[in-house]
């Protein structure tokens, strides 16, 4: 077996995560015959075929999803030790800008894993809803949510809409059709105030009201109020999926509306040497990857 380059092991593990040449270059920064390069190296070199090309998106064979493990924990291990170096031992710090709702629903939740990428920083973690915030970059790392039209924002996840409520709210209640919603009391949220009629009009129910409402401030309140049985409150799948798969909450009723926006990673200019910055998104582009397969892979 010839000698594999690290370089080599990262555009692999680049193309895994991005689904396609074309996307792992504009990943990596690099033109898309130096992927393809580099890949078939990799193969020639293992004498394995890694992934199976298609038209426009790749599919890793059996020795691939094999081998991306080994590649993962050999990486993972290499800019483990590249930060402590840097950090002289010391721990470094991720400043982290993110939507309150999508930190503290989505975010939080998952930090506790970092220890098992052997990634060990001190994260810093502010949140807001104000564009100016995120433009003023005094952050490394920033989770937006919109159309992705900032420099450099990588997509996580799109996300969807659905109506969701607690069991206890639910518990005795029997929906057949989208018209029995309205006989409990609907969560609006004041700053995204056209969600339910959003998800009304998808399912051509425009003119469907509820003689009870309450409007709250923001989504973390409507969903805090969803989960204390309060009403029926239209979610964001992507932060209403920790609380369905813990039982805090179910979907009211069984349809997503598909948005066009979804939550992009932003990494700042200053970070552009920060190792630690840079290891803590990758894991986030994991992470979301992995969520991606479990909602594909819900019925």
């Amino acid at each position: 077996m010839s000698e594999i380059s690290i370089t080599a092991l990262r555009v692999f593990r680049a193309v895994a995560r991005c689904g396609s040449f074309t996307a792992a270059a504009r990943d990596l920064g690099c033109a898309q015959s130096a992927i393809s390069r580099y890949m078939a190296s990799l193969e020639e070199g293992l004498q394995q075929t890694l992934v199976l090309r298609g038209h426009r998106s790749v599919q890793l064979t059996a020795a691939g999803e094999l081998y991306l493990e080994t590649v993962n924990r050999a990486l993972d291990e290499l800019d483990h030790g590249a930060m402590r170096i840097a950090s002289g031992g010391e721990r470094p710090t991720v400043k982290v800008l993110a939507m309150p709702s999508f930190a503290s629903r989505w975010l939080i939740p998952r930090l506790a894993r970092l220890h098992l990428a052997r990634i060990d920083v001190e994260i810093e973690l502010a949140t807001s809803i104000w564009d100016a915030d995120f433009r003023k970059e005094r952050f490394d790392l920033a989770v937006h949510y919109g159309d992705g039209s900032w420099p450099g924002a990588q997509l996580l996840m799109h996300d969807s809409l659905v109506p969701v409520a607690s069991p206890r709210l639910l518990e005795g209640q029997r929906f057949t059709r989208v018209g029995d919603l309205e006989r409990l009391p609907w969560l609006h949220d004041s700053l995204r105030s056209n969600k339910w009629t959003q998800w009304l009009t998808a399912c051509d129910a425009a003119s469907l009201t509820s003689p009870r409402n309450m409007k709250l401030q923001d989504t973390e309140a409507t969903l805090t109020a969803a989960v204390a049985g309060l009403g029926i409150a239209i979610g964001h799948a992507v932060l209403t999926d920790h609380d369905v798969r813990e039982g805090r909450l179910l979907e009211a009723w069984p349809r997503h509306m598909p948005l066009a926006a979804g939550y992009h990673l932003v990494v700042a200019k200053r970070a552009a040497r920060n190792q630690a910055a840079h290891a803590l998104a990758q894991w986030l582009m994991k992470e979301a990857l992995e969520f991606r397969k479990a909602l594909d892979a819900r019925p």
